[in-house]
């Protein structure tokens, strides 16, 4: 038996879930979807021999994760904008000057919902690799995995 300290377990779960990569679609247009573009554009080089990158998009749930589009066909090759604008992500064009958009005005709101809304605006914990929204689905994981160890273990010992 090969003793692995929970810690150890943990980051090393949370490291291949990042590093997992995701690939749908179908001949000649596939979305690969990995923790880094990098990671992204060395499996879609190597599964599909060099196709060309026609878009990217970006996600941040629970972690980074990059999703690019590639195609083999000529004819969406040719559309495709340079690979140096999708090797780093889009920034969305900011408003300037006095060009607000305007509110429309909040509907009455009970006391509950105000002050859950005061208190996810401004969450304790700041997004990072350790931040609650990291942490907590390998923690459930772990837990669960837990709880089944020692139902497993309990009905052994009752024999």
């Amino acid at each position: 038996m090969v003793t692995v300290p929970l810690r150890q377990g943990i980051n090393e779960l949370v490291e291949a879930i990042e590093e997992r990569i995701e690939v749908t679609g179908r001949a000649p247009t596939w979305r690969v979807t990995a923790g880094s573009f990098e990671s992204a554009m060395s499996y879609a080089r190597a599964a599909y021999h060099d196709p060309v990158v026609v878009d990217r998009s970006d996600q941040r749930r629970l972690w980074p994760r990059v999703t690019l589009t590639v195609t083999t066909d000529p004819a969406l090759a040719r559309n495709a904008p340079p690979l140096a604008e999708l090797v780093r992500p889009r920034i969305p064009l900011q408003p300037r000057g006095a060009h607000r958009a305007r509110r429309a005005p909040a509907a009455p709101r009970t006391p509950v919902e105000s002050s859950l809304e005061e208190f996810f605006a401004h969450p304790p914990v700041y997004p990072g690799r350790w931040a609650i929204s990291t942490v907590a689905p390998v923690l459930l994981v772990v837990l669960a995995s837990l709880a089944v160890g020692l139902a497993v273990l309990g009905f052994l010992l009752v024999d």
